[in-house]
C-alpha cells in the first residue's frame, strides 16, 4: 500500500487540508534492531519485492516536482547492499511484483502499479490531470535481462493493462502457474479523486482510448476488484480478465465508505463515497484471500482460475463503532488498510490506517445515525479468530511508545509475516513509529519482541522479513523497510535492519518474496 494521491492521507497533504509540523522526539529509540543501512533519495519510497539477491523499491514524488521509478538493489550481503540500477518510469505509486520465468534465481518479469492518471502508457508519460477523460492509469508489464553476472541491463515495457480507478496495489496470486503458465494479479483501487473511469465525479466518459469496456457506465463507487492476467510465454499479451469480483459490505448500516464520516470532506476535489478495496493477502497453500476493503476486512476462498469468491465471505471483520455495534471489533477503523494471515490461516490480522494525527493517532469522527462525533482512538492493528471470527487482540505502537512532539504521526501500515517458521512473527511499519516485530504465536497475549522508532519524522511505508541471503557476519535476521513517506526531503529510502528474532535454518530460506503473497509455508 500505500500512499498516491488517491490515499487520502497525503491526498489531503498536498491538498493543504491536513497540516504536519516538523518535530522529533530525543533519539532513536531500539529493542533488539540496529538501523546498518540507508539509501537517501529524496522520495516516497513505497513497496517491496524480492527476488533471489535483489531486493526491487518503487518510489514517486508529488506533482510538483514529478518522478518516480523503481530502485534494484544487490542484497547478496544484507548489510551492504549495492544499487545497480535505478529505471525511471513516472507514476505513483509504483508498487512492484517480480517473477523468475527462467528458473535461474534472477527475476525477468516486473509489473508496476500506476494509481496516477498519465498521458499514456508509456513510462516517461507526463502526469495529466486526474480527470483526464483520455488519460491512462493500471498496470505496466516489463520484461528484464536475467544475465546472473550483470542483470538488468535491459528492462523493456512490453504491455500495459488500463484498469477503472487505476492500480493502487497489486497483488500476486501464482497458485495458476504450474496449470496455466500465467500469473494472476488481482487490482486493488477505489475512487478518491475523480478519474477517466472512475467516481460520481468523473466525466460521463464512455470514449476513454485505453478502456477495454467502451460503452459500459460501471460503478462511480468502484464495487470491484479488476483481475490481470500475465501469460509466462508472452507478457505483452498481458490482459484484463473478463471477471470482475464485486465487492459489498454486508451488514454495514449504509452499505458504503463514506469519506465524510471520517471528517475527510472535500467538495468537488474528493470523491464522496466508495465501495473497494485496498489491499488484499493471499494464503497460497489454503486459497485464503484476504481483503482490506475500506469499511470492512473480509475473507474470501480463492475458486478456480485464482478468482476470489467475494460473494460469499468465509469472515467479515468489523469494528463496532462505524457497524453501529455489529462489529467484533471494538472502537473505530478508519479504514481497513492491509490484512494478514499467520503461516497456518488461523488467525487473520487487519491494519487499520489512521486519517487522524498524533501518537497514538486520534480521527475526529463525524455524526451518523448509528453513532455520535467525536475523536477515537485509530490506526491500530487487530487479530481475530479466522474460525468463529471472534475478536482476539489490539496492538498500538502509540499505548507503548506514546510521543507528544508535533508531526508524530504513528498509525499502522504496510508488513508482512516471517514465513515458513513456527513461531508466528509480524513485522509492520508504522509511519513515524518505525518499525518493529510483534510475535501472535498466542494471539490473545501479543508480544513485541524488537523494534525501531526513529527520531526523525520522515515516515515509514513498509518494513518486510526478507531471508533469501542472511549477514554473513553477526546474529539477526534482515528487515527491509521503505521510508519518506511523511517527508520526502528526509527519506532515507530503502533501509535495512538486523533485526534479533527466532532464527531462521538454511532449509526454511525462501527464495523470493512479493507484497502480500504468503506462498513460503513450511
Amino acid at each position: 500500500m500505500r500512499r498516491a494521491l488517491r490515499l487520502a492521507i497525503l491526498t489531503l497533504l498536498a491538498m493543504g487540508l491536513l497540516t504536519v509540523t516538523a518535530g522529533a522526539q530525543v533519539g532513536d529509540q531500539s529493542f533488539k534492531v540496529q538501523e546498518i543501512f540507508t539509501s537517501p533519495n529524496a522520495a516516497t519510497n513505497s513497496d517491496l519485492a524480492f527476488w533471489g539477491n535483489h531486493a526491487f523499491v518503487g518510489y514517486y514524488t508529488g506533482d510538483a516536482a514529478p518522478r518516480g521509478g523503481v530502485r534494484i538493489f544487490d542484497i547478496k550481503n544484507p548489510a551492504a547492499p549495492r544499487l545497480i540500477r535505478d529505471f525511471a518510469c513516472d507514476g505513483l505509486q509504483a508498487d512492484p511484483i517480480v517473477w523468475d520465468r527462467n528458473g535461474n534465481g534472477v527475476a525477468d518479469l516486473l509489473l508496476l502499479a500506476v494509481d496516477r492518471t498519465m498521458a499514456n502508457p508509456n513510462c516517461g508519460a507526463p502526469r495529466t490531470a486526474h480527470d483526464d477523460p483520455m488519460g491512462w492509469e493500471g498496470v505496466r508489464v516489463f520484461t528484464m535481462s536475467d544475465n546472473p553476472a550483470n542483470p538488468f541491463t535491459s528492462i523493456q515495457q512490453v504491455a500495459a493493462v488500463y484498469t477503472d480507478c487505476g492500480a493502487h496495489t497489486i497483488t500476486l496470486w501464482p497458485g495458476e502457474v504450474e496449470t496455466q503458465n500465467k500469473l494472476v494479479v488481482y487490482v486493488s483501487s477505489y475512487p478518491l479523486r475523480p478519474g477517466p473511469t472512475c467516481g460520481q465525479l468523473r466525466y460521463n466518459n464512455l470514449a476513454n482510448p485505453y478502456d477495454e469496456d467502451p460503452g459500459s457506465p460501471g460503478n462511480p463507487l468502484h464495487g470491484v476488484i479488476q483481475m490481470v492476467e500475465v501469460p509466462l510465454g508472452n507478457p505483452a499479451a498481458a490482459n484484463e480478465m473478463n471477471v470482475q469480483p464485486a465487492i459489498a459490505y454486508p451488514g454495514d448500516p449504509d452499505g458504503i465508505f463514506d469519506y465524510c464520516e471520517r471528517g475527510l470532506c472535500a467538495p468537488g476535489v474528493l470523491e464522496p463515497a466508495s465501495i473497494a478495496c485496498h489491499d488484499i493477502v493471499v494464503h497460497v497453500e489454503h486459497r485464503l484471500a484476504g481483503g482490506a476493503c475500506a469499511e470492512q476486512g473480509q475473507v474470501w476462498n480463492i475458486g478456480p482460475g485464482g478468482v476470489p469468491d467475494t460473494l460469499n465471505p468465509v469472515m467479515i471483520g468489523d469494528d463496532a463503532f462505524s457497524s453501529g455495534g455489529t462489529g467484533d471489533i471494538p472502537g473505530a477503523v478508519d479504514f481497513f488498510h492491509s490484512v494478514m494471515f499467520n503461516n497456518d490461516a488461523t488467525v487473520v490480522n487487519w491494519v487499520d490506517e489512521s486519517f487522524g494525527s498524533g501518537c497514538p493517532t486520534m480521527t475526529n469522527w463525524q455524526a451518523r445515525p448509528w453513532h455520535p462525533a467525536g475523536p477515537q482512538k485509530t490506526g491500530s492493528m487487530f487479530f481475530s479468530d479466522m474460525e468463529t471470527g471472534a475478536f482476539l487482540s489490539a496492538f498500538n505502537v502509540g499505548d507503548v511508545r506514546p510521543n507528544p512532539a508535533p508531526g508524530e504521526y504513528c498509525s499502522a501500515h504496510m508488513g508482512m509475516a516471517v514465513m515458513g517458521i513456527k513461531r508466528d512473527l509480524l513485522v509492520n511499519a508504522w509511519y513515524t513509529g518505525g518499525m518493529d516485530v510483534i510475535d501472535f504465536s498466542k494471539p490473545t497475549r501479543l508480544k513485541e519482541i524488537a523494534y525501531y522508532d526513529p527520531a526523525q519524522n520522515s515516515g515509514t511505508w513498509s518494513a518486510y522479513p526478507y531471508t533469501g541471503p542472511l549477514f554473513k557476519n553477526g546474529p539477526g535476521l534482515p528487515v527491509y523497510a521503505t521510508d519518506g513517506v511523511t517527508n520526502n526531503a528526509l527519506a532515507e529510502g530503502m533501509v535495512v535492519y538486523r533485526t534479533i528474532m527466532q532464527k531462521v535454518g538454511k532449509s526454511k530460506l525462501v527464495d523470493h518474496l512479493n507484497p502480500q503473497t504468503m506462498d513460503h509455508m513450511e
